[in-house]
């Protein structure tokens, strides 16, 4: 029997190493000797050492291949928004790294992008059979959206997504071959440089307002976020700030320190948690008063994603 090949996508610096080391262990945990995994991890800023660490979590798994693959200065000078944070916090080229995908590896037609704050539940290649037809990608409603009144009329009103609709970026089942044909990654940086619209969460503002029209909606169980406490969670998502290497409490977070365990990671990882201080909880609810009000704002700027389409400007593909 012919293996399959299935391309996993993560980007990462090395803020996240520790991180993405969980999400690797767990992902590795969970695959088939019948198929074969090739994990490619794109990086900004990420050291040798994290590199050659992350790399021993695939040694003597022969099923599993594990590379880095840098952006280059040319594709990151194309990227001028500066301004949109991640979570309002701090800004990272990583955040964009998914939208090249498709341009940077010609030779995939499919893959899948993963966010470095998930756990995998279950073997990986059960989302990449899942058919895309001709949609652009496959992604689960992100629950944060549309659960807040603020956000999703933010949905709604400035990326011109219904909120019920609107995906989350951190799990992507990608058709790499229709995003290619429809240039997806240039409409992207033609947006982005053009308009430099104010976005809650960048690339998945922009992959919303571009993908609308051609989305996938796929089971929440291969994107598990927020209190979602599933009796069968094949992903498991630690998105926006409840953190398990941060809180007490985090919905699911026993999966997390079960793979957490297995890594070279685990006692930097138990000390990020004992020293996250009483101030920096305190800034995490800033960041998020200051996230809803930026929804709230966001809707009367003269330049939304959903103004220049209703001006005329082709927006989705």
């Amino acid at each position: 029997m012919d293996q399959t090949t299935i391309p996993v996508f993560f980007a990462v610096d090395d803020h996240y190493a520790p991180y993405i080391a969980v999400a690797l262990s767990s992902l590795i945990a969970n695959t088939a000797a019948t198929n074969q995994y090739q994990l490619i991890v794109l990086y900004h800023e990420l050291s040798a050492a994290n590199q050659a660490k992350l790399s021993d979590l695939a040694s003597g798994q022969p099923q599993v291949s594990l590379k880095f693959v840098p952006l280059s200065d040319e594709q990151l000078q194309q990227i001028t928004d500066r301004n949109n944070k991640l979570r309002c916090d701090y800004f990272t080229f990583t955040i964009y790294f998914r939208l090249f995908i498709a341009a940077m590896f010609p030779e995939y037609d499919k893959a899948i992008y993963l966010d470095s704050d998930t756990v995998v539940l279950a073997d990986i290649a059960g989302l990449y059979q899942i058919e895309l037809g001709d949609q652009l990608i496959g992604a689960v409603p992100d629950p944060f959206i549309a659960a807040n009144p603020k956000t999703a009329t933010y949905a709604t009103d400035a990326v011109g997504v219904a909120a019920d609709k609107y995906v989350n970026s951190g799990v992507l089942l990608m058709n790499l071959k229709a995003m290619r044909q429809t240039h997806f990654a240039e409409h992207f940086l033609s947006l982005l440089n053009q308009y430099h619209f104010a976005s809650l969460a960048p690339d998945q503002d922009y992959l919303n307002a571009i993908s609308q029209q051609r989305i996938k909606f796929l089971d929440s169980a291969w994107n598990v976020q927020m209190n979602d406490k599933s009796s069968a969670p094949k992903l498991i998502h630690y998105n926006l700030f409840a953190k398990p290497w941060h809180y007490d409490d985090v919905a699911n977070q026993q999966y997390f320190w079960q793979y957490a365990a297995t890594t070279t990671y685990y006692a930097q990882i138990l000390a990020t948690k004992q020293q996250y201080s009483t101030n920096a909880v305190q800034q995490d609810e800033a960041k998020l008063q200051q996230l809803m009000q930026m929804a709230q704002q966001t809707v009367h700027d003269a330049i939304t994603f959903k103004s220049v389409r209703d001006q005329g400007t082709a927006v989705s593909l």
